[in-house]
């Protein structure tokens, strides 16, 4: 059983939680916060028997042997740092790191320590994600000429920090890791070319909307992420025989496959929590003793973390280059 030390009372954190228990294979064992108090309320409703009220008291619990990171985007690479020099396997969740100078240091690190590091990315190991790849593979919709991305995120104002480039506040960095990541998974990892253009929240604020283009040798890929509208996501592969639409690409149990002769197929891949599979194949690798992930691997997150770089350095100059985590 994977004991797993949580770094933080994020929204998410319930979520990752029903994760743990439905997998089967770990355990959450304490949970940290900047409050106690907060800690201690949040294990209790979620039956983690340890509370901390600061993340060095977590990293020095002999019992834990994986750190999961959801904190706020700036505080990724300081955070995992300091897990990795502790000896924890870490989780880390997107943004992996805001520069990617920050993401290279991070993996070498885990090799000096000779401890597991990964990004958090559920979306790779959905089995309707899993069997889109196999639909691809299989010729089904033959060869693929275009990916077009179009994923609402309204609510983020909510966010008290979203906004703020000091902080890795943006639309882009914030979300882009899941398109980015489920294409290299299906389609190789690395991109050729990308380009891209935003609508800024504010004067010295951060992204509230963009469009991103990139290509990778005849396939071209189209990104388009807003904070400003509300509509079902959609993740949509374009092939000469056909067209596969995936809703809610990230967390989706089902898919569409609209052939060009008219014939529409459903697939269904009934689920309880979207983070389970992702859990059992993290307890997976280190019950192997792998020290880095094998479907999220350094070059497919290294190149996330590069594309939003390389973008936000072009929209925002020195202000974004001078942001550090």
């Amino acid at each position: 059983m994977l004991k797993i030390g949580i770094m933080s009372g994020a929204s998410i954190v319930p979520r990752f939680v029903e994760g743990i228990k439905e997998s089967g294979v770990a355990q959450a064992v304490a949970i940290a916060t900047r409050r106690l108090e907060k800690a201690q309320q949040l294990a209790a409703e979620l039956g983690i028997l340890k509370a901390y009220g600061s993340y060095e008291a977590l990293l020095s619990d002999n019992e834990i042997e994986l750190i999961y990171i959801p904190l706020i985007n700036h505080l990724h690479f300081s955070a995992a740092k300091a897990a990795i020099k502790a000896k924890k396997h870490v989780l880390l969740e997107k943004p992996f790191t805001l520069h990617s100078e920050e993401a290279q240091e991070l993996y070498a690190l885990a090799k000096e320590h000779k401890v597991f590091l990964m990004e958090a990315q559920k979306a790779l190991f959905l089995p309707a994600i899993e069997d889109v790849k196999k639909t691809i593979e299989t010729g089904q919709i033959g060869k693929v000429q275009l990916v077009e991305i179009r994923d609402a995120r309204p609510g983020s104002e909510k966010i008290p920090w979203f906004w703020k480039m000091e902080q890795g506040g943006g639309v882009l960095i914030s979300n882009a890791s899941y398109p980015l990541s489920v294409t290299q998974y299906l389609f190789g990892t690395g991109f050729d070319e990308y380009n891209g253009l935003c609508v800024k929240h504010g004067e010295g604020l951060t992204d509230e909307e963009c469009m991103v283009n990139l290509k990778k040798k005849e396939l071209f890929i189209s990104l388009f992420l807003t904070t400003k509208m509300d509509f079902t996501s959609t993740y949509t592969i374009v092939g000469e025989k056909g067209t596969i639409i995936i809703p809610n690409y990230w967390k989706t149990d089902h898919y569409t496959i609209q052939m060009n002769n008219g014939e529409v197929l459903k697939k269904d891949f009934p689920m309880g929590s979207e983070f389970v599979f992702e859990i059992r194949h993290v307890a997976d690798l280190l019950s192997s003793g792998k020290k880095q992930g094998t479907v999220v691997d350094p070059n497919m997150t290294i190149t996330n973390v590069q594309v939003v770089d390389d973008l936000y350095h072009k929209w925002f100059g020195d202000a974004w280059k001078n942001v550090k985590g």
